[in-house]
């Protein structure tokens, strides 16, 4: 589904990713991870065609990336909402702009839009301007404008910024429910690792080099953390009813967060 084999990237001079290699599975769900300015938004640009390699390749759906994407197998759901926010524009309206390249009827297409809108679960605000709703919910209905073009890969940029910590675990238990109902393979860049962890396949922690890939139980190791994020990390261990850890139970060495 989605290979990158020996990547460099160079901008304006500056390496910002090095010699980065693994794979992605039809039906995998991968988180990548790491700090700010490590080049995760850079790694998920160059997957897509929108930046050249300096060196290596990759191969998404067994084609080069802009190939890849004119197929229209491959959604993508950037950081920034690009729906003006008093643009006066319908939920309904904005899940038709991913069919704006159907070729269906524009009956056919409604139709399809509210399909997929029932099935993220906002059907009944169709109507609402979609800059009335919270953010979890513009989020749903920016999935459902993804999905309804029935893509079998999508790439998610920072999909939960702006979204409180509750419904952040609605929205991956969502992606969970989504790969496991469609099939889909899921890569998203996501600065939440400790919620995100226990809705993913792999995770593949980026600071330049590719630090860790793998599970995610083995990921949250002193010695992987240190060397992701820094010498000067520190773990720190929560309380069990700690409502902001509720949901990050992975243990690092013999303690628990």
């Amino acid at each position: 589904m989605l290979e990158v084999k020996n990547l460099t990237v160079k901008l304006n001079g500056k390496t910002i990713l090095e010699d980065i290699n693994f794979s992605v599975k039809k039906g995998e769900t991968l988180a990548i991870v790491g700090p700010n300015g490590g080049g995760k938004t850079t790694l998920l640009k160059t997957i897509l065609g929108f930046i050249e390699p300096t060196k290596g390749y990759v191969r998404l759906l067994g084609l080069p990336p802009k190939q890849a994407v004119k197929t229209g197998k491959v959604g993508y759901l950037p950081q920034k909402n690009n729906v003006p926010k008093k643009f006066p524009v319908s939920v309904l309206d904005v899940v038709l702009f991913g069919l704006v390249n159907s070729k269906l009827p524009k009956k056919k297409q409604i139709e399809k839009a509210l399909e997929y809108l029932d099935y993220v679960g906002m059907l009944e605000f169709k109507d609402y301007p979609f800059s009335d709703l919270s953010g979890g919910q513009q989020q749903r209905v920016s999935i459902a404008r993804v999905l309804v073009a029935e893509p079998e890969i999508i790439f998610l940029d920072e999909p939960s910024t702006g979204i409180d910590m509750v419904a952040q675990e609605s929205f991956y238990e969502f992606l969970k429910h989504l790969k496991e109902t469609k099939g889909l393979t899921i890569v998203m860049v996501t600065h939440d690792v400790g919620v995100v962890a226990k809705f993913v396949d792999k995770i593949a922690g980026l600071n330049r080099y590719l630090h860790f890939y793998g599970h995610p139980k083995d990921f949250f190791k002193k010695e992987i953390l240190e060397k992701l994020y820094g010498s000067e990390i520190e773990l720190i261990v929560h309380a069990e009813e700690c409502v902001a850890c509720e949901h990050f139970k992975f243990k690092i060495g013999d303690k628990k967060c």
